[in-house]
């Protein structure tokens, strides 16, 4: 609902549940000022984003092109309630759950990492080591091979 009233520069873009007044006023053709003016009269200290709700805090960034309606707010305000009662509902379900000894002692326990991160070289013991001798199509296994530029 938007509402132009005469003696303001800004446009009256809507209300949220609280009572707060949202604004916006045109800058240019591409770009527009979104203000709130507050219901309540605060501290200057208690000013904060957490004042109004989100719906409305995503339109004044411009991150949301379309008004919030009350129903909107309403449906929020519901999923808010349902969640707390599915959060309520969840913490009484395991405190009445026994706790197993497998699973203190399964989280007891430090997990080794899958990946190491190793230095090159740190597994290399030198008493290990002996070349390989590969046999070459001449039969010579000395290991040596021709290159590509020797003639044959």
């Amino acid at each position: 609902m938007k509402l132009r009233l005469p003696w303001r520069k800004d446009v009256y873009m809507g209300t949220d549940l609280d009572g707060n007044l949202y604004f916006e006023r045109l800058v240019d053709t591409y770009r527009s000022r979104r203000h709130v003016i507050y219901r309540k009269d605060l501290a200057l200290s208690e000013y904060s984003d957490k004042v109004i709700p989100i719906q409305w805090q995503a339109w004044m960034r411009h991150t949301r092109h379309r008004i919030p309606t009350l129903a909107d707010l309403n449906q929020d305000i519901q999923r808010q309630e349902q969640i707390a009662d599915n959060v309520q509902k969840l913490a009484a379900k395991e405190a009445h759950l026994p706790i197993s000894s497998e699973d203190t002692t399964k989280h007891s326990q430090t997990r080794q990492p899958r990946f190491q991160k190793s230095t090159p070289g740190e597994s290399f013991q030198p008493e290990n080591w002996a070349p390989a001798a590969t046999p070459t199509a001449s039969g010579n296994k000395t290991g040596s091979t021709k290159r590509r530029h020797d003639s044959p």
